[in-house]
Formats: structure tokens, C-alpha cells, sequence
């Protein structure tokens, strides 16, 4: 992690300025504030793509417990997004969090975007060279690209070399997936090793292709009936007609608990870049949350609680009020 950044929030150049064009916009008309997650799952499912076993986990696996060990050094990355919809556009506040973890402490870090993206020319022509107002006429597009490229900037000055980093969300993504691949390509350069989890999904891709897997819901379905807590599922290779490539696998953490489906870089995986206790040290973090109800590694824990807060500590709410946009809550994300 470089110095600029650890330990430390980094607001954008533009947060301000950004703040400041936005009061332009009066007596807007707007929605719910709501705090959401930025990925969405894809998979292709046509017969251009591939999915496979990888040899040597062909099988349920054990986690033994006296195997287990916290990581000499381990990363997480999670972000907080808010938005608010308006007549005039929507404004976006993106707060990008990592925590490092070694045997002594948390050490994070993040990065603080405010952008405003709209499609009328008119806003637009309000805005100043030092401000982010974006004219797109794609705003879903374009908020996914912005998404990826503060992503890409803030994790190539927090993310460490020489480690696991954890990352909340599917390497297949919706418009993310590309800036996925991106992204982990650069991690890999520096010997940062990427694991996606998956906590909740509708896929049936293992339903469908693999006889064994017949006559369940979703894969999700499948693992939780033939898994035992501390169970790993085989591991698969599955490939995009696009050409891009993952190993899959699901753990059973609790009984009665779904289980999550765990993802790697597939030549990484199959190079044997994430080594023999990788499973060790993922189900380690997953009884140092100690919630069934909250199932998530710890660390990834922690750094969504440090993204929450700090974007609860931009007062961002208050600047909503000044923007002459309405202040309004999501109570059921605690606000």
C-alpha cells in the first residue's frame, strides 16, 4: 500500500468542485437515497461456452479444523455506493475501501468519488472543467466504466503485494466484467491473488451441464443438499464464449445456511498461484465472523463497515440539502 494512501480517506481532486456545480441544479425533484452494490451477476449459458472439472478435485473436500490459521497478511476490498435519482440526473457518491490485516491490526484505506451523471446538455453546460458532471447518453454504461476505472486507480495504490485479496461480488459482472478481467490481470502482476465470493445467485449452470446436478433449483441448491459444513465442491473451470475464464467452487459454512460460491482466476488457480491452505484460510475467516446470520469472510466484515461509515462521515446527507436536492433515508440499509 502506498504511503499517500494508507491508513488514510482520500477524496477525488474533483469532490468538491463536484459538490459545488450540483447547488447549480435547484429545486430538483428526486427519490429515495439508497445505498447499492455495484456488481451483477452474468454467465452465458449458450453452447459457446465451457464448463468443466479440474483434475484433482473431482470431489468433496474436509476442511480439517486443527488445519486452520489466520494469513500472515491478507486484503479485502469492498465499496459503499450512494445514489440519488433526480429529474435533472443522478448523483453518485462512491466510497472504495481496502483493509489490510495482518497478526496485530486493520490497516485501511479509501477513496471518495462525487459524480453527477446526466443526459440533458443544458446541466451539463453548468458545469466547469474542475467539476465531474457527465453528459452521457448511457448513464448505466457510464457509471459502470467510472465505476471500474476509480476501482482500477484506488487498487493500484492500496492493494499489497504478496497477498490474498478478498473481493465482495462475481468476476462476471454485468458491464464490470471486462474492468474484472482488467483488473485482475494487473493484481496477478504484482503477486496480489484475487478471491471473489458470491453470496447470493440464481445461477444453473452446474444444474444444467452436469448430470449429477439434475432436478435442483441452482447450484446454490445443489451444493447446500450434498454439502456438510466445512465441505468444499468439487472445483470447476467455466469459460466464456468470450474467452474468459474462472475456477468455481462453493463451501458450506453453517448448516441450515446457504452456501457461497468462491472464484478464482482459472490459470492462476490451475498454476497453483493460491497453494494448498487457500481453503484453510478462507474458512478461517469465515468462523472469525462468527455469524451465521452475516455470511461473509471477517475481513471483507470489516471493510464494508469502514465504507459505510466513512461515507456516512462525508455528511453527504446534509450537502444533499444544500444541493437543493431532497434529503431522503433507505432505513432498511441503516441509514
Amino acid at each position: 500500500m502506498e504511503n499517500d494512501f494508507k491508513g488514510r480517506v482520500i477524496f477525488s481532486d474533483n469532490y468538491k468542485t463536484t459538490i459545488d456545480s450540483i447547488k447549480l441544479i435547484n429545486n430538483s425533484v428526486t427519490s429515495r437515497a439508497a445505498i447499492i452494490k455495484s456488481n451483477k451477476e452474468t454467465l452465458d449459458l449458450t453452447n459457446n461456452s465451457d464448463i468443466r472439472i479440474i483434475s484433482g478435485y473431482e470431489k468433496n473436500t474436509e476442511i480439517l479444523r486443527e488445519n486452520l490459521k489466520q494469513s500472515d497478511i491478507l486484503c479485502a476490498y469492498d465499496e459503499s455506493i450512494l445514489e440519488l435519482n433526480s429529474l435533472e440526473g443522478k448523483v453518485r457518491c462512491t466510497v472504495h475501501n481496502s483493509v489490510i490485516q495482518n497478526k496485530e491490526e486493520y490497516i485501511p484505506a479509501a477513496y471518495v468519488t462525487l459524480k453527477f451523471f446526466t443526459k440533458s446538455n443544458i446541466i451539463s453546460g453548468k458545469a466547469t472543467e474542475f467539476s465531474d458532471i457527465i453528459r452521457s447518453d448511457d448513464i448505466a454504461s457510464d457509471l459502470a466504466k467510472e465505476y471500474v476505472k476509480e476501482r482500477a486507480f484506488f487498487l493500484s495504490k492500496a492493494a499489497p503485494s504478496n497477498s490474498l485479496i478478498f473481493i465482495d461480488g462475481s468476476m462476471f459482472s454485468g458491464a464490470s466484467t471486462s474492468g474484472n478481467f482488467v483488473l485482475i490481470d494487473y493484481l496477478l502482476s504484482k503477486d496480489c491473488r484475487p478471491v471473489f465470493f458470491v453470496k447470493n445467485s440464481e445461477s444453473t449452470i452446474i444444474t444444467e451441464r452436469f448430470d449429477f446436478a439434475k432436478g435442483y433449483n441452482s447450484d446454490l441448491h445443489w451444493a447446500y443438499v450434498n454439502l456438510k459444513p466445512g465441505n468444499v465442491s468439487p472445483v470447476f473451470a467455466y469459460t466464456s464464449k468470450e474467452g474468459r475464464s474462472k475456477a468455481m467452487c462453493f463451501i458450506k459454512v453453517f448448516e441450515n445456511r446457504s452456501p457461497v460460491r468462491i472464484e478464482f482466476p482459472l490459470k492462476a488457480f490451475e498454476e497453483g498461484w493460491y497453494g494448498d491452505d487457500v481453503f484453510d484460510l478462507i474458512y478461517y475467516q469465515y468462523l472469525a465472523n462468527g455469524s451465521s446470520n452475516n455470511m461473509q469472510p471477517r475481513i471483507i466484515q470489516v471493510s464494508e463497515m469502514y465504507a459505510r461509515e466513512i461515507l456516512k462521515s462525508t455528511n453527504l446527507y446534509k450537502e444533499i440539502e444544500k444541493m437543493g436536492l431532497t434529503k431522503s433515508m433507505n432505513e432498511e440499509r441503516g441509514f
